[in-house]
């Protein structure tokens, strides 16, 4: 019998098959196989009803996974803290100033130039931050040629890295130096005095970004 189907049990006993035409005043007694099991299954409340607005409740919004965007050198650093990020991806540059021109590596609608290089990586991360909130990772980024110039041009990578960049899967197979970058500093340990995580560029590298 198919889910959701009735079975009525009328209280007079008939040989003959129940009319689809003619109306009866008995009242059946009907069980429903999909209301009988419905009072043993707890179900799943999306909302919340709170003073009798719908709300949805803390433990069901999913905390967003912000992606390092140098992934392409090798840093495999995530957080959930969206201003940590920021100031770790910022220390990438080490103290050198961004890049004036940006673009979005996850679409098209973001590519701009600004008067200086700090406010344009500011909205290059806020932009890629949105991304971010609505669960996209940079396992889907294209590569930024004009970020991989800069950093060429900053000496912040050699000429065997650019050129690495620039092809194949466009991400390094060997460090482009022997550091570690911390939340806005650099440090020699796994963790800085404060105890903040941060991450360590090493010798293994992946083909793309987690996510």
């Amino acid at each position: 019998m198919a889910p959701g189907a009735c079975i009525h049990q009328s209280s007079t006993a008939s040989q003959h098959p129940p009319s689809l035409y003619n109306h009866s005043e008995a009242t059946p007694t009907e069980t429903s196989i999909s209301t009988g099991l419905a009072s043993r299954l707890s179900g799943v409340p999306l909302l919340e009803d709170v003073n009798g607005v719908l709300e949805w409740r803390p433990n069901q919004v999913r905390q967003p996974v912000f992606e390092c965007s140098f992934w392409f050198l090798g840093c495999s650093y995530i957080s959930t803290d969206q201003e940590e990020w920021r100031t770790h991806c910022l220390s990438h540059f080490r103290g050198e100033e961004p890049p004036k021109s940006v673009q979005c590596p996850l679409c098209e609608d973001f590519r701009h130039t600004y008067d200086n290089g700090w406010t344009a990586w500011h909205y290059r991360m806020e932009h890629v931050a949105y991304h971010h909130q609505m669960g996209v990772t940079l396992r889907a980024s294209r590569p930024d040629f004009h970020l991989f110039q800069h950093l060429w041009q900053k000496r912040l990578i050699d000429d065997q890295d650019l050129k690495e960049l620039k092809g194949g899967n466009h991400n390094l197979t060997r460090p482009p130096s022997n550091f570690t970058v911390t939340n806005g500093r650099h440090g020699r340990g796994g963790r800085d005095r404060r105890g903040l995580r941060h991450q360590h560029i090493g010798p293994n590298r992946r083909s793309g970004p987690s996510g």
